[in-house]
């Protein structure tokens, strides 16, 4: 087996990983808040990932980098409530196909935020990505979801991949290098400090089911990212964005086989149209060249 070849292994593995974590979230929610489930992701991934810099003798979060890792965690406890708010009360699948226009929204606040020079190009995925949003949300709306599904669950669905392009946008424009371990242990460590306060109300009885996916939730996110993280750097990150598509697959069947959801054609082509258009977005600019946060 090749370099490339292990690559797309680790990184597929580490794909499929962080879309059983969405599977996880959306399994604590009937019995969590979206902040605790918040909570108990980022301080779980915390504890394993300090388990695995002590193992391997690592780099661990320096002083000088608390900064720039407070400002990506605010930003991450609020994509990670949106989302788990919005998979709580939506079809998996649904959800995962509206978070991958976040490569998109990218592009548009470089292009706004921090001047950088586009072509037409991004807007064209621009406009395919919010085609493809368009028949996801109108055609799902309309699906028997529930009351409490409308309209917040749909509007945190879309907040979501917003709100990570942001942090996107912040790792790709923060001066300075981190570790991909000591980053993510840093972020997540200050991101379950974060939201401490908001998921320490209405405690819930802890039974082993719930204890038992809270633990699983902390492990597959910190296991994911290392993961995908190996992954990338045996692989060129064009490679990666286009396997990086496979979470939709995942994510429609975690949905089937653990909650009885069937994506209706809406979805797939609604998803066809944001995969299409993060393919426009790649190629049209340049590789964002930063690691993965999930």
């Amino acid at each position: 087996m090749t370099s490339q070849q292990g690559g797309i292994v680790l990184g597929a593995s580490g794909i499929a990983l962080l879309c059983g974590l969405d599977a996880v979230a959306k399994a604590l929610g009937a019995d969590l808040t979206a902040f605790q489930v918040v909570f108990v992701r980022y301080l779980g991934a915390a504890l394993w990932l300090a388990l695995w810099i002590a193992f391997t003798r690592g780099s661990w979060p320096r002083r000088t980098d608390l900064g720039r890792q407070a400002l990506r965690a605010v930003m991450l406890v609020v994509t990670a409530s949106a989302f788990f708010f919005a998979v709580a009360r939506l079809p998996l699948a649904v959800v995962a196909a509206l978070g991958m226009t976040a490569p998109v929204y990218v592009t548009l606040i470089g292009a706004l935020v921090f001047r950088e020079r586009v072509g037409p190009g991004p807007w064209v995925a621009l406009a395919l990505g919010a085609a493809g949003s368009a028949i996801i949300v109108f055609s799902g709306s309309r699906m028997d979801l529930g009351a409490a599904a409308e309209p917040l669950a749909w509007g945190a669905a879309m907040l979501a991949p917003f709100a990570y392009a942001v942090t996107l946008a912040l790792l790709k424009h923060h001066s300075g290098h981190e570790e991909p371990a000591a980053m993510t242990l840093g972020q997540s460590v200050i991101a379950a400090l974060f939201v401490l306060p908001l998921a320490a109300g209405n405690l819930p009885v802890v039974t082993a089911p719930v204890a038992g996916l809270a633990t699983l939730i902390g492990l597959l996110g910190a296991v994911g990212f290392l993961l995908l993280v190996h992954g990338l750097r045996r692989m060129p990150v064009s490679v990666f964005a286009v396997l990086d598509y496979t979470g939709l697959v995942w994510a429609g069947l975690f949905g089937f086989v653990f909650f009885g959801e069937i994506p209706g054609l809406p979805l797939w082509l609604g998803g066809a149209l944001i995969v299409a258009a993060c393919v426009v977005s790649a190629r049209s600019t340049a590789p964002l060249e930063t690691p993965v946060t999930h």
